[in-house]
């Protein structure tokens, strides 16, 4: 998984690209930190290049989702489809994020 980053003052925009699994972990850790030390006050996961998640993706997406909560960080997921979108929604993801 490869991500990119675009912040501006209200908000950051984080695209995911390719498969989002375990091997993952260290490179979303990266995102956590930045979650923890932000001021901004809503984070958007774009997820419309992600084509592939693993149960391990979703608990990375579930300890963001944690670590925003505890800052006031709104967060919200936008481009989830086909295979990803199916996975979140088993997973009832639906009642933890924002999809837009």
């Amino acid at each position: 998984m490869n991500y990119t980053k675009k912040e501006t003052e209200k908000i950051t925009e984080i695209t995911f690209c390719g498969s989002f699994t375990f091997r993952d972990h260290d490179s979303f850790f990266e995102i956590i930190s930045y979650i923890k030390s932000t001021k901004v006050p809503k984070i958007v996961f774009d997820l419309s290049e992600c084509d592939f998640i693993d149960s391990a993706a979703l608990g990375m997406f579930v300890i963001a989702h944690d670590e925003a909560s505890a800052k006031s960080v709104s967060l919200s997921i936008r481009g989830v489809q086909g295979k990803v979108k199916e996975v979140m929604y088993a997973a009832r993801f639906d009642s933890l994020y924002v999809f837009e």
